[in-house]
């Protein structure tokens, strides 16, 4: 091997680890994530016939199969329809699967199928910046579903009272800053995973049971106190509080705590998903 050849590599590890924050371990993600960003928006534009059927449709089944069939059959105190309980948690629970479903099987198969990390690591961009970029992509996707769930919440309000308040326009943002946290969360599996076969933990242990036990299709307040304490350190807990408050109007200190709670998650959060996927992608 020759002097040129074996500086080509030594050369892109030095280009990697510039600007790395010891404290930090990794760092700083700069204008390149955008570029990662538009790459994903750009796929996503070319397939979207069967990108946007489905997240319009999941809402509307739901609102149908849930909300008007066993709807009929649940009776919860006070004067609230079984349908408008529901509207909060589909509209915090459907955009968190599109998050967690674009950071784990969609990066993953960008991981380690398509060589789609490997091709862009060949130019100037930085781990930190594929995987911030990736991270932003999810939070978008999030953000996608929840506007066209609310926009079908919108459109059922008049008959079912689902949107209550201006304040409901909120919940879109915010959905954008829980898809952060949750793209964090799902990087972070997959930097460990090493088969397709493992993806399917995460989603059994992790999200499928906090999907459940959210809040967000049946109240909590019958289930034993440990398992309220349980849910009540799940993000999406947070989630579907917050949109309940804001859909209905009856905001607080206490829907500031669930946005705050989010804020606060979101940030070791989206760190612990820079770190564990940069060391992958480096090493």
């Amino acid at each position: 091997m020759t002097t040129g050849e074996s500086a080509a590599p030594v050369a892109a590890l030095r280009r990697r680890e510039w600007g790395v924050i010891p404290w930090l371990g990794i760092a700083l993600p700069r204008r390149r994530s955008l570029a990662v960003w538009r790459r994903n928006r750009d796929v996503f534009f070319q397939l979207w016939r069967t990108e946007l059927v489905p997240p319009l449709l999941e809402p509307i089944i739901m609102f149908f199969a849930l909300g008007l069939g066993l709807g009929t059959y649940v009776r919860l105190t006070g004067d609230v329809e079984y349908i408008a309980f529901l509207g909060p948690g589909v509209l915090a629970s459907v955009p968190m699967l599109a998050a967690i479903f674009e950071s784990v099987w969609g990066a993953y198969f960008r991981l380690d199928r398509h060589g789609t990390y490997e091709a862009i690591l060949a130019t100037p961009t930085r781990p930190e910046e594929v995987i911030a970029g990736e991270i932003l992509w999810a939070a978008t996707r999030g953000a996608l579903n929840a506007t066209m769930i609310f926009v079908v919440m919108l459109a059922m309000t008049p008959a079912y009272g689902l949107v209550r308040s201006p304040l409901a326009v909120l919940t879109i943002p915010a959905t954008f800053g829980m898809g952060m946290l949750f793209a964090g969360m799902g990087l972070s599996y997959i930097s460990r995973a090493r088969s397709v076969s493992q993806l399917n933990y995460f989603f059994s242990l992790v999200i499928f049971p906090m999907f459940w036990f959210s809040g967000g299709f049946f109240p909590l307040d019958g289930l034993p106190g440990w398992a309220g304490t349980a849910a009540w350190f799940t993000p999406l807990f947070h989630a579907v509080e917050l949109n309940r408050d804001l859909l209905t109007g009856d905001a607080g200190w206490a829907t500031l705590g669930h946005a705050a709670w989010l804020a606060v998650v979101a940030v070791p959060s989206c760190w612990a998903g820079l770190w564990f996927l940069r060391r992958r992608l480096v090493h």
